[in-house]
């Protein structure tokens, strides 16, 4: 891998405190403007540390998005010696030349102009619509660089391009494609970045004119301004590395752990991508063209550029190139994926020893308001927070038992008005039965409702004051429209005792319990 030793009389740490900071995905000027190609400033820093990381890149989106242009315009600007291969219509036999016997009895592959064996990059389009054992075959190029069990020494990127897969029991509908197959698992988690084209209704105005005014045939793209930035970067990452390691780490850790409790499960493997995808995105920022071309320094040096808001941006752009999520036919929610994101950095910033660290990691809202009470280290707005957070995010019966609580152990008076205020609204759904003086036709479904819930009602012990306070939430979740059929009642049930368990209440006698309905 080329790198570039540092001007003379600047060191590395230097040159990242000299770095101009620029908005996520908009390096200034584009390189890959440079290159001739419109409207793609967002993808840039992600592209650009994949070429100068040399790891497996996946480019997903619509037709005439841009794919192979953008590819095949960097090969060139990079001078590489490289193979284009449609993966629908390939045989292996283009890959690796045909066998022939050689005189000790093996076999030798005769190449063909198009075979893979010189390559410095392959490029593999549509690998979504290729037979199952031709991806098994390309598993290994992607993943290892070899091929038939042999190395390829000079290959190094690997690049593939497919339109989005079509989710299952949906029709053609212009966004997603019949023919493109949600990609297998263990192949989508061998490329270091999946990365969304653009999409054309994204751009400006101005963007979509100059790209319908380009020239069908450019001349050679002058690569450059490309190859600096890729050194210059290659030889950051050293320093990159040394100062944010361990915090990038951290945050890592701690966002595979969001993401799965919100049904997103990243293997070891992936979570060890992203950090180096993150690493890797922050030394390309940290390398943007002014730097390379000398521009800027000055003001570079005055911004202190190598800031946390930086990072944290270089990590929301790796964290969102680098889930295999839209290759296999799975729903991206990118809204839950940025809370993830500013929850988990949020949190790698606290120190291990700060007495806040157990309150903000732990992960039962109940536990973690338990947890805040205690801490002496938080202010009143971070309580409030806290709690307020804590309530909302709890379901029914939950959220309740919090609230029962926070009013009889007292804790209520530590909170804001707000939070109290929050806390006390719950808590007399509990103890303040509401009237049942609805009129409902026989027949109805808010009667067949009631109908059901009745035996489930009949079975909570009306001298119990737990079951009590059990049925007057449940008449009033009924009476809210908040049960949509009478099974849903049974979790409620499960969520009041369980927190209450967990706030260690179960079982405590409560005093000034109303009477249920009957």
């Amino acid at each position: 891998m080329a790198t570039r030793k540092a001007p003379a009389g600047r060191t590395l740490s230097a040159r990242m405190r000299a770095a101009p900071a620029c908005p996520a995905g908009d390096p200034t000027p584009s390189l890959l403007e440079g290159l001739g190609l419109v409207g793609l400033a967002g993808i840039e820093p992600v592209v650009l540390a994949a070429l100068a990381t040399e790891t497996p890149l996946l480019l997903v989106g619509a037709h005439g998005s841009a794919k192979s242009l953008l590819l095949e315009r960097l090969a060139i600007a990079l001078g590489l010696v490289w193979r284009h291969y449609n993966a629908a219509l390939v045989n292996y036999d283009d890959l690796i030349g045909y066998p022939l016997p050689d005189e000790h009895g093996g076999l030798r592959f005769v190449p063909t102009p198009a075979s893979i064996w010189e390559a410095e990059a392959v490029f593999v389009d549509e690998i979504s619509r290729a037979r199952v054992d031709m991806q098994n075959r390309l598993f290994p190029i992607i993943h290892e660089r070899r091929v038939q069990g042999m190395a390829l020494p000079r290959l190094r990127h690997r690049w593939a391009a497919m339109n989005p897969p079509m989710p299952r029991d949906a029709e053609p509908d212009g966004e997603h494609y019949a023919g493109s197959q949600p990609l297998d698992l263990a192949l989508a988690d061998r490329f270091a970045w999946h990365v969304p084209m653009p999409d054309w209704r994204g751009l400006s105005e101005a963007e979509q004119e100059r790209i319908i005014r380009a020239d069908p045939e450019p001349g050679a793209p002058d690569g450059a301004a490309l190859r600096r930035c890729l050194d210059e970067a290659r030889a950051l990452l050293p320093a990159v590395q040394a100062r944010w390691s361990a915090p990038a780490a951290r945050y890592v850790r701690i966002l595979c752990g969001l993401l799965e409790t919100a049904g997103v499960r990243l293997s070891a493997r992936r979570a060890g991508v992203l950090l180096r995808n993150l690493l890797a995105v922050h030394a390309v920022r940290l390398s943007a063209p002014g730097v390379v071309a000398g521009a800027a320094e000055s003001a570079g040096a005055a911004s202190g550029a190598d800031t946390d808001d930086l990072m944290s941006d270089s990590a929301w752009l790796a964290l969102s190139h680098a889930l295999p999520l839209a290759a296999c036919g799975l729903p991206v929610n990118a809204g839950a994926l940025l809370a993830a994101h500013r929850e988990a950095w949020g949190l790698a910033a606290v120190r291990p020893d700060d007495p806040r660290a157990a309150v903000l990691t732990e992960r039962d809202p109940a536990r973690r308001v338990q947890l805040a009470l205690r801490c002496g280290g938080l202010e009143d707005g971070e309580l409030t927070a806290i709690v307020v957070d804590a309530l909302s995010q709890l379901p029914a019966g939950a959220c309740h038992a919090l609230a029962e609580w926070l009013l009889e152990t007292g804790a209520v008076a530590r909170l804001s008005v707000v939070a109290a205020d929050e806390a006390g609204a719950r808590y007399r759904v509990l103890v303040a039965p509401d009237p049942l003086d609805i009129r409902t036709r026989a027949g109805s479904p808010q009667w067949r409702l009631w109908k059901g819930l009745e035996p489930r009602l009949a079975r909570l012990d009306p001298k119990d004051p737990v079951d009590v306070r059990l049925a007057n939430l449940i008449v009033h979740l009924f009476r809210e429209g908040a049960l949509g059929d009478d099974r849903e009642a049974e979790p409620v049930v499960e969520a009041y005792r369980g927190t209450r368990e967990r706030l260690g209440v179960e079982g405590r006698r409560i005093p000034g319990v109303h009477e249920a309905h009957p």
